[in-house]
């Protein structure tokens, strides 16, 4: 069996650099936390020009990772809705674009038709009613002053002769 002399060495060399990479590392991390223990944000904030720092910001690039449901499903809708000025946006709507995206002219033709169809259908019926009752009259009239024969009541093809009586 041959034997690396070379790996004693490198056993040792682990055994001694993983306790020590750990310490390190636990080091690290504490001195970190007593930073920021002692850093004073309110006076890093002073020195900070956040215009700068905004000018970097790539607002797109944000808007695209916010769920914009959930941002809704969190906001007292009530709230927002106070504050919206419903007279300034109705000033922004443009209602001839919006009456153009709607059929209210064929709405209003169809409906102005119909009202006009049953108007003229009124007023055929009405005088239907008043032909009817004005051939009553006559009819009445003209058997009790002469002695003509009665006035037949419509076409001899059109009436049977049997109800002519």
């Amino acid at each position: 069996m041959r034997v690396d002399p070379v790996d004693r060495m490198r056993s040792a060399s682990r055994r001694f650099a993983e306790p020590m990479e750990s310490m390190a590392q636990t080091v690290a991390r504490r001195a970190t936390e007593l930073v920021v223990e002692a850093l004073d944000v309110n006076a890093l904030l002073d020195r900070t020009d956040v215009n700068k720092l905004l000018d970097q910001v790539d607002v797109n690039r944000v808007l695209d990772r916010v769920d914009v449901d959930k941002l809704i499903a969190r906001l007292d809708m009530q709230a927002v809705l106070n504050q919206v000025d419903v007279n300034e946006l109705a000033d922004r709507i443009d209602m001839g674009a919006l009456l153009d995206r709607t059929e209210l002219g064929a709405i209003v033709t169809r409906s102005s038709t119909t009202i006009f169809s049953e108007g003229i259908d009124l007023l055929r019926s009405q005088a239907v009613g008043l032909d009817d009752f004005l051939a009553r009259w006559v009819g009445r009239l003209l058997r009790r002053c002469s002695a003509r024969p009665a006035v037949p009541l419509g076409p001899p093809l059109l009436v049977d002769p049997a109800a002519q009586r």
